[in-house]
């Protein structure tokens, strides 16, 4: 059996992927791709700040995972400028909803903590 049996062959489980990631389908360099991230990101970032209303941190964070899904799924032929708006005004929603819950249920079990917690001494003076 020779030593390099499997390399290079694909999963048989596994379909080929019909989309390309952004890198690959424009055939784009290192350098390229970082003048992409370079004119997108700043212009994405003031949009989550002042669109949605995020703090700046939270605001890159969603942006970032723009990106990263950018990288995995923007095909070659669109317009990644409207790509990536409607990818970060959908993130920022989710971000919001996420943050919204979080500070219900937080609302939730702090109320319920000092009643469980009261010390019995105390009330009794």
């Amino acid at each position: 059996m020779p030593d390099d049996v499997g390399l290079g062959t694909r999963s048989p489980r596994r379909a080929p992927s019909s989309r390309k990631p952004l890198g690959r389908a424009l055939g784009a360099s290192l350098a390229e791709l970082e003048g992409f991230h370079r004119d997108f990101f700043l212009p994405l970032v003031w949009r989550a700040t002042y669109r949605h209303g995020l703090v700046k941190e939270d605001a890159k964070d969603v942006v970032q995972e723009a990106f990263v899904l950018a990288m995995t799924k923007l095909r070659g032929d669109g317009n990644p400028r409207a790509w990536l708006n409607q990818v970060v005004d959908h993130l920022c929603a989710n971000h919001l909803r996420k943050a919204s819950r979080r500070a219900c249920l937080e609302a939730r079990w702090t109320r319920s903590e000092p009643s469980s917690e009261s010390d019995p001494e105390e009330s009794s003076e």
